[in-house]
Formats: structure tokens, C-alpha cells, sequence
């Protein structure tokens, strides 16, 4: 009797099974599933559409922890979002591509992890958490000043929390195939679902809704591939950066480890300020020589196309192994009360 009694327990009160009892709250017509910086949330018959300028809440610590900067910096965009309410599911996986794969309920587009650098010989290439090109909320800004997030964002899922995660079982985001992206079993192991994921770590719930869920131990995975038809889900307006030229500035790469991010704003002029470490590059100096500097204090900065110091990419010399990098400091036009080293 009492061997029936436990194994009556071990079979109705496992952890995966009751893990695969699963019912999500899909709740993208409710703004009370979106953050603040969602606005102008509209739903009908077909669609779900949202704005907002693909930035997270203020208390989040944007670009402190990258390593690898491309010079860029998180700037508002406009966005505008249109969410399938039908999904078609498919037998065919879709593999996911460098790029943005989704959207966080924030407004900040979610990303494929994968950098858009150069493959390897198995035609892969490497991903911005191994490049340490990310922040400590796991985004960073990309080459349209885009702020994204290429993992699991962390910092809105700690914002949103326990309740919002675990119990009510609410998406953090939704892919471009429509499906909403969990983050169930990030607070508690109890709900782990890992095992119960198909390769694109999707599973259906017991309502036959079918769901993505993110990893939440390293690498923190958001999703592997798509289940679904995809869709064009997103429109943006944006103006690009110009040096002092009027050329396109889609940031150079450098060594650089960021310590520290500011947005300033001086009446009509906002300006953008990232500080850190310099960690090894060869740089141009004032008198034409070339100098090899290591983990130096270095200060880098936009206002506008009269007011930035940037690094850019020299011509090539012999005897110097290595590109070289020059600063351009330029601050003709540049705000009263701007103050950079």
C-alpha cells in the first residue's frame, strides 16, 4: 500500500508534469501586458498595433558592460508595430537570420544573436554575447542607433516580475511569426520547461496556444528558429547620423570597454556621451606618428554633424601592423554646457 501511495505521488506531483499544465495568458490586446513606453495601443479584428521609440525605462543601465563598441548609441526611433492575432503554424522550421526577430512588450526590438560580421567556414558567425558586444541588460545599440536586444532581456524581466512572469505566465515580447515569447521558470526552477521545448524552444500549452520561452541560464536564448508564417511586423522612421561632411556615420568598431552612458540634453540639442577604456589600438597621433595605446581613459560623443569625436579608420602604413585608428574631434558648433574629456 504504501509503495502505491508513493508512486501515486511521484507520477501526479512531478515538476514536469506539472510544468506541461501550462495555460498563458496571451494578452497583447490589454495595454496592462505592455510597459509605459508602449503608446497608442489599438487592437480589431486581424491586428494588434502599438507605437513607441524601441527605448526601455529610464532606470535601465544601457551600454555599461560592453566590451567590443561599435561607436553607437541608443537613440529614439519611431516605431510603429502590427501583431498578427492568427498565427499559422508550420511542420517547417524557419531559421532565424542576423537581424530583429521580434518585439519586446517594452517597444525595444528583440534580435537574433548572431552578429552581422563575417562567417566562419561553417558558414556561421559569431554572436554579440561571445563578441561581448552587449550591455548589461543584453542589448546594445546597432548600426542605426538602435537599441535591441539580442538575449533574453533581463532587465525587463526582472522589472516586470514574479507575478507577471510565473504566475499569470504573460509574454515579455512577440515573435515575427506572431507567437508570443515566456520567460516562464526564470524566477522559479520549479517551472523549468527546458525539456519540454521544440528546436525553436516553442511548446503548445494546454489550451493548444502555442508559445515561445526564453532561456534563462546562459545564453539565454530568446528563440531558435520560427514555428510560423513570419510577417513584416515593424515600420521605423529615423534619421541617420552625419559627420561634418554630410556623410552616413554607421560606426567603426574599436576596442572599448564602456563604463558609463549619458544623454544630454542642451534646448534643442541632444548629445551623447559613452566613457570607458580604450583597450589596444594603434592610433594617429597629432604629429603624423602612430602610437600603440593600451587600457587608456577615453571619452567618445555625438551632438550633431559639428560636434562629435569619434574614432575613424586611417589609411594604411608600412611598418605598422594592424589598422589605424584617428579621432575626430570635431566642436565648432558644439553646446555651451557641454563638457567632455
Amino acid at each position: 500500500m504504501c509503495i502505491k501511495i508513493l508512486l501515486f505521488f511521484c507520477i501526479f506531483y512531478s515538476p514536469t508534469l506539472v510544468a506541461h499544465n501550462i495555460s498563458i495568458d496571451d494578452c497583447r490586446c490589454e495595454e496592462a501586458c505592455y510597459t509605459e513606453e508602449v503608446s497608442s495601443l489599438k487592437c480589431n479584428n486581424q491586428n494588434v498595433q502599438f507605437q513607441s521609440n524601441g527605448l526601455p525605462h529610464p532606470s535601465h543601465t544601457l551600454m555599461v558592460g560592453i566590451k567590443g563598441s561599435n561607436q553607437q548609441f541608443p537613440t529614439e526611433h519611431n516605431y510603429e508595430i502590427t501583431i498578427p492575432l492568427k498565427q499559422n503554424f508550420s511542420s517547417s522550421k524557419i531559421q532565424t537570420e542576423p537581424g530583429a526577430i521580434g518585439i519586446a512588450i517594452n517597444g525595444v526590438p528583440l534580435f537574433d544573436p548572431q552578429t552581422q560580421g563575417p562567417q566562419d567556414a561553417s558558414g556561421k558567425r559569431s554572436t554579440a554575447l561571445d563578441q561581448g558586444e552587449l550591455d548589461e541588460c543584453g542589448g546594445h545599440a546597432g548600426r542605426g542607433d538602435d537599441y535591441h536586444y539580442h538575449i533574453a532581456p533581463n532587465c525587463l524581466i526582472e522589472d516586470l516580475g514574479y507575478d507577471f512572469i510565473e504566475n499569470q505566465k504573460r509574454p515579455i515580447g512577440y515573435a515575427k511569426d506572431g507567437y508570443p515569447i515566456l520567460a516562464i521558470g526564470w524566477f522559479d526552477e520549479n517551472n523549468n520547461i527546458e525539456t519540454l521545448l521544440d528546436e525553436c524552444r516553442g511548446m503548445f500549452d494546454i489550451n493548444n496556444n502555442y508559445f515561445y520561452n526564453v532561456k534563462s541560464t546562459f545564453a539565454w536564448d530568446l528563440l531558435n528558429c520560427f514555428s510560423g508564417e513570419i510577417y513584416k511586423i515593424s515600420k521605423d522612421k529615423w534619421v541617420q547620423r552625419l559627420d561634418t561632411n554630410g556623410k552616413k556615420i554607421v560606426g567603426m568598431p574599436i576596442k572599448f570597454t564602456i563604463e558609463k552612458y549619458e544623454k544630454l540634453i542642451f534646448g534643442n540639442d541632444i548629445c551623447h556621451t559613452l566613457e570607458g577604456t580604450l583597450i589596444k589600438e594603434n592610433i594617429l597621433q597629432e604629429n603624423n606618428s602612430v602610437k600603440k595605446i593600451i587600457n587608456q581613459s577615453q571619452s567618445i560623443f555625438y551632438c550633431h554633424k559639428n560636434c562629435y569625436g569619434l574614432y575613424f579608420e586611417a589609411e594604411k602604413r608600412s611598418g605598422v601592423k594592424g589598422r589605424i585608428m584617428y579621432y575626430d574631434l570635431t566642436n565648432t558648433d558644439c553646446p555651451a554646457g557641454l563638457s567632455i574629456n
